[in-house]
């Protein structure tokens, strides 16, 4: 049988598969409170018969309202003494008998010690599920990209391992490495590309790899990764082409010639393709993905702060339709965006169980909690999530607005990280550790502690600038820049990979951070004894009123 007719049908049975997929999810959403009731017994039936489970008698619970009596909200703080019990190989301390754990998945806490999320066998299969179901949507939309290349990036699944062997890292690389066959087969990368500790190796790899193929959408969560790529991709063009053309990859950026042959298994000289690279490089005197690709779409998070890449992503990608790959984090997912040109996407009702505390309440010591069905068009919440990560009542504190509904599940838009968090490229600095890093910077590098904020920049790359009534020298600079590095290790990796650039300093004038303490605290309608003194802003701009006055004029 000619191949072009066994592709033929290959995409056929694909495109049915992925339209049953999508109908399932619909079908959730029509009857969003069974559903959600399933999630819920279903996170249940992952803790049962553990300590964690028997201290808070769980086996009573049923219904929202029972989890509601038998627990109270939780932040990763709360739940670190029974999830470390578990990293040390004491499952039964959160989990039921016999539970698989894959990894435990990263992310970063508010302190020191980042948040060690457990993947078990029943998360994995919730977090595909959202995946294929994204995809399924997607692809329904755009049947041209079914059997063309992918151009994603996922981490390493196991960048460091528990005392019992267990792999700690990203989520993405298990999901990479335990894809379907079918599917693997056209992603442009491979998992080793992932043992590449350098930001920009993996990009060139990824690239090298990426313009030999015909690729048909490119998907990452961050929108940095992409324009970081397509950059990558046109700095060093000259490399990139020469190793299409002899089937080579470059021994600087991938120096072990073992990794260099597995990730060139299969590949060959591409003479014609380099011509062609090279001939689109001379006309429009930069190589872009718009250019050397067909693409039918970019898939990328589009809410928030990470909106301000849009522009930039529409030069390299061209001007393409974008999908929101949904609100979703190490602990889990919460939305699926349905359709291109939004944030906005139903709430994943078969995910977790999920309640939504008001944002007026953000701060209050017991909010209420609303469940999905009490969402408000136009109001805005924090989410909070139930699900088989062993995270109960998990305050995720990503503030979402209500859209509207599809079936009898609200749709939501992300926002912005709730509390003192601030979060350009998806580093979720929290106020926390950039007070932790201002005190380590001062006794590393010597020097008394002086008045001081960090606020977010947008830029190309965006940044960090420390506003300050004296300026540090580089000493302190670099210091406070590398304990920030250690203290969260989100801020780490994008600043090696470039999506953040380094951290700018500003002299403002005198008293001009005490008066914005006091312009804030009268704003608040705080007392002296309530205020509790900021150290850093969340919103970029919000630096303009110290900005506005120079020390010479203070």
């Amino acid at each position: 049988m000619p191949v072009g007719l066994l592709d033929r049908i290959a995409a056929t049975l694909a495109l049915q598969h992925a339209r049953r997929q999508f109908g399932r999810f619909e079908r959730a959403l029509r009857d969003a409170r069974p559903a959600q009731q399933t999630a819920l017994q279903r996170a249940l039936q992952q803790v049962r018969g553990s300590a964690f489970a028997q201290a808070h008698r769980l086996d009573r619970v049923r219904t929202l309202d029972d989890l509601r009596a038998a627990l109270p909200l939780h932040r990763y703080e709360d739940l670190r003494p029974w999830i470390d019990r578990v990293v040390v190989g004491e499952t039964g301390a959160l989990f039921a008998p016999g539970t698989r754990l894959h990894m435990f998945a990263t992310s970063s806490g508010t302190t020191a010690a980042p948040k060690r999320i457990p993947v078990t066998s029943a998360f994995v299969e919730d977090y595909r599920r959202g995946w294929n179901t994204f995809g399924a949507k997607m692809l329904s939309d755009h049947p041209e990209a079914l059997l063309r290349a992918i151009l994603q990036s996922s981490g390493r699944h196991d960048a460091e391992h528990t005392s019992t062997g267990v792999p700690v890292g990203a989520i993405t690389g298990l999901l990479a490495r335990t894809q379907k066959r079918i599917v693997r087969r056209y992603y442009v990368g491979r998992p080793e590309i992932a043992l590449l500790s350098d930001a920009l190796a993996r990009y060139y790899v990824l690239m090298r790899l990426g313009l030999a193929r015909d690729v048909a959408f490119a998907i990452t969560a961050n929108p940095a990764t992409l324009i970081g790529m397509a950059r990558c991709a046109d700095e060093h063009a000259e490399a990139l082409i020469r190793d299409i053309h002899d089937g080579t990859l470059s021994a600087e950026q991938v120096p072990d010639p073992a990794l260099r042959s597995t990730l060139l298994r299969g590949v060959r000289p591409q003479p014609a393709r380099a011509r062609v690279l090279e001939g689109l490089r001379a006309t429009h005197g930069v190589l872009r993905p718009r250019d050397a690709w067909n693409l039918s779409f970019v898939a990328c998070w589009t809410g928030g702060s990470m909106g301000q890449y849009l522009e930039r992503l529409g030069d390299w990608y061209g001007p393409l339709p974008v999908r929101d790959v949904g609100l979703l984090a190490s602990e889990g997912r919460v939305t699926i965006p349905t359709t291109f040109g939004t944030a906005s996407g139903p709430l994943d009702v078969t995910a977790g169980c999920f309640e939504f505390i008001p944002v007026a309440e953000f701060d209050h010591e017991t909010p209420r909690t609303l469940d999905f069905s009490q969402l408000d068009v136009g109001g805005d919440y924090a989410v909070v999530l139930t699900n088989p990560a062993g995270l109960f009542r998990y305050r995720l504190d990503d503030i979402v607005r209500c859209t509207g509904h599809v079936g009898g599940a609200p749709t939501l838009a992300f926002l912005y990280r709730g509390g003192r968090v601030s979060s350009l490229a998806g580093e979720k600095l929290t106020e926390n550790q950039v007070v932790d890093a201002f005190r380590s910077a001062c006794v590393e590098a010597g020097g008394g502690e002086f008045d001081y904020l960090l606020a977010p920049v947008w830029g190309d790359p965006p940044t960090y600038r420390l506003l300050c009534e004296q300026a540090p020298d580089e000493r302190w600079i670099a210091a406070f820049d590398a304990s920030l590095q250690r203290a969260n290790e989100e801020y780490a990796s994008r600043r090696k990979s470039f999506r953040l650039g380094s951290l700018e300093v500003v002299r403002v004038g005198s008293g001009r951070i005490r008066a914005l303490d006091r312009e804030m605290m009268t704003r608040r309608g705080a007392t002296a004894e309530q205020y509790k003194r900021q150290t850093l802003l969340t919103r970029v701009g919000e630096d303009a009123a110290l900005l506005a006055v120079s020390p010479a004029e203070a």
